[in-house]
């Protein structure tokens, strides 16, 4: 007897119909496929189980879908191999005949490879976007390789992106039109973040960001007082800078570096930091109140140093300039040493956790190996979770392990 195979990858059967594989028999196909039809009549899942279902009954053979992952890769392949060795146990084919829906699927022809053999491969794509689908997946293919390599991904994304961030700085000074130079400043800062692997985090920063915006919180006022203050701030700098308009680079900083309207700017953003002091206060986060003591105090004495540095420039005179950086640098750690004296018990359980986990490799139970830990996840001193490559892990899908390994759920 031949087996048809169809693959749904990314487990949309999952995730829409709540239903999990492998969903063997025509009958069984023929109800999921009419369900997801109706959950997602745009879905392509949809055509390719039908499609299998054809083929069974033209062959007179068994059909069977397999599911994986959201987590396309490891994940969702692991999945998929589980269920195709219990299928093949109990059905037992002669050979088997592999339906996707996209060109995507074709990764997982390998492990069927590896357990039987194949007769023919089918792709059902709807006419129209056949070649669209197909050359989608071969650049979004190309992006994955190169942005899971460091060294591609700031050849490739990181040094286009620096070269559009120089266009805009020539835009500011009047070598490029002013209509492109917020969008090209945009695209090059995003290819700098992609190329040096930190635009994930940068827009999940963004969102949690968005998501702690609370009338509740102290901070959401405060955020406000600062916006307002920060427009005064930037009207008034204006209007300070453009009396005397400079002739070169050199007297752009030092006249921007002498506004007194420039600590207004200044007041706005310890406004916002003070309101998020506040409120971590509350969440008993204190390695982030911390970093916004530290923050705080690097912010007035760069600005102090700054300020001093442009009058040095114009006056020419060394003493309050040579003495504001030995204050400078007294100050800033002595403002470390002591919060970090403070804050002493939370910094030792955050070095232990990241001592615990980190480069740690990472298996399932039933000892698949999933990779090595990336990034340790944590909230200050509180253990979050764990990445491993591009595959999140929270803590409570880590299972107590004794071995110098970290053991988690499929």
């Amino acid at each position: 007897m031949k087996l048809v195979i169809c693959v749904d990858r990314d487990d949309d059967i999952g995730r829409k119909i709540k239903v999990k594989g492998p969903i063997l028999g025509i009958e069984k196909n023929l109800k999921v496929a009419s369900d997801l039809a109706i959950a997602d009549p745009e879905d392509s899942d949809v055509n390719a189980i039908f499609g299998a279902v054809k083929i069974a009954k033209e062959l007179k053979a068994e059909v069977v879908t397999l599911t994986g992952d959201l987590d396309v890769g490891t994940t969702s392949d692991i999945k998929i191999s589980e269920q195709l060795d219990k299928i093949l146990e109990k059905v037992k084919p002669e050979s088997l005949i592999l339906v996707t829906d996209g060109a995507e699927d074709d990764e997982i022809l390998p492990i069927l490879q590896s357990r039987a053999k194949i007769d023919s491969k089918r792709t059902i794509i709807v006419r129209q976007s056949k070649e669209l689908e197909k050359a989608y997946f071969t650049i979004a293919h190309f992006i994955k390789e190169i942005s899971e390599d460091p060294n591609l991904a700031r050849l490739v994304f990181g040094v286009p992106g620096l070269i559009l961030l120089l266009i805009a700085v020539g835009g500011a000074l009047g070598l490029v039109t002013q209509a492109l130079i917020a969008l090209l400043f945009f695209i090059g800062l995003y290819l700098v973040m992609k190329g040096i692997g930190i635009e994930e985090e940068f827009f999940s920063r963004i969102s949690d960001f968005l998501k702690s915006i609370s009338l509740e919180k102290i901070s959401s006022l405060t955020y406000v007082l600062a916006a307002i203050t920060l427009v005064v701030g930037l009207g008034y700098s204006y209007e300070e800078f453009s009396h005397d308009v400079p002739l070169g680079i050199t007297e752009t900083i030092v006249t921007i570096f002498t506004l007194n309207s420039l600590n207004i700017v200044i007041l706005a953003i310890i406004i916002a930091i003070i309101g998020r002091i506040v409120d971590d206060y509350g969440l008993e986060r204190y390695l982030a109140i911390r970093k916004y003591i530290i923050l705080l105090a690097f912010i007035v004495i760069v600005s102090v140093l700054a300020k001093s540095a442009a009058e040095y420039w114009n006056k020419s005179a060394t003493g309050d300039f040579i003495f504001w950086i030995l204050l400078g640098i007294v100050a800033f750690t002595v403002v470390i040493k002591f919060t970090e004296y403070f804050f002493i018990e939370e910094i030792h359980a955050r070095k232990n956790l990241l001592a615990k986990y980190a480069n740690k490799k990472v298996y399932t139970y039933d000892g698949k190996e999933v990779g090595k830990v990336s990034k340790v996840l944590l909230d200050g001193s509180k253990f979050l979770g764990i990445k491993a490559g591009r595959r999140k892990i929270s803590k409570e899908e880590i299972m107590p392990s004794k071995d110098d390994k970290i053991i988690v759920q499929s």
